[in-house]
């Protein structure tokens, strides 16, 4: 009921461009290649490379295909998702991200791609950059100090982090050990409940 005026119909794709029923080439739906995937990717390969990247969703394993996503035959929205919103589609797996929290992250609530792609990344769980590049990019003007956090500020390797009135760092050593503030997690070491929170005192997603 969804296909007119789909992104599919607007570019013109006919049933055949998908299904073959000539030929027995997939096990089901009659499709075109032997599976789901190999069939969209025909047309997508920009998903297609992004399904290659480090991190990505694993649907050239198989655990997943496209259509647990989306909908190839039209839906409501552009990109034919199986859902409202590309959060909706999200908390089918994702649900201990629904909330509602009593802290909510405001860039959470409004879309999961704002921090995350869909397909692929090459950042750790999908990041649209790495952390802490990604969480400055909203969070410029915090209390922390007005500089990311380098290999010469650590207590480890010698050298201390101490806050003047002007925001500034003191007593830097050049030679410290790389920092564990900016390796691994990096703000979530601190920030872990990123998501949300329903701690009474996790308005910083702390706890």
């Amino acid at each position: 009921m969804h296909w007119e005026g789909s992104i599919h119909a607007t570019n013109h794709l006919a049933c055949s461009d998908c299904h073959n029923p000539m030929e027995k080439a997939s096990v089901n739906s009659l499709l075109a290649k032997q599976s789901i995937v190999e069939t969209c990717v025909q047309c997508h390969q920009q998903q297609r490379h992004e399904f290659m990247k480090r991190s990505h969703m694993p649907v050239l394993e198989g655990k997943m295909s496209c259509v647990d996503c989306h909908n190839p035959h039209g839906t409501v929205t552009r990109p034919l998702l199986k859902a409202d919103s590309v959060n909706d589609v999200c908390y089918t797996c994702h649900a201990e991200k629904r909330g509602p929290f009593i802290w909510e992250h405001a860039p959470v609530r409004e879309s999961c791609i704002n921090c995350h792609f869909p397909h692929g990344s090459n950042q750790d769980k999908l990041l649209r950059a790495s952390r802490p590049q990604l969480c400055i990019q909203c969070h410029f003007a915090t209390n922390h100090p007005s500089i990311l956090y380098n290999s010469s500020m650590t207590q480890g390797g010698g050298g201390s982090i101490l806050n003047n009135p002007g925001n500034a760092v003191a007593n830097i050593n050049p030679g410290a050990a790389n920092n564990s503030r900016v390796m691994g997690r990096s703000c979530q070491n601190c920030h872990s409940m990123i998501h949300g929170s329903n701690h009474p005192a996790g308005q910083r997603f702390q706890r």
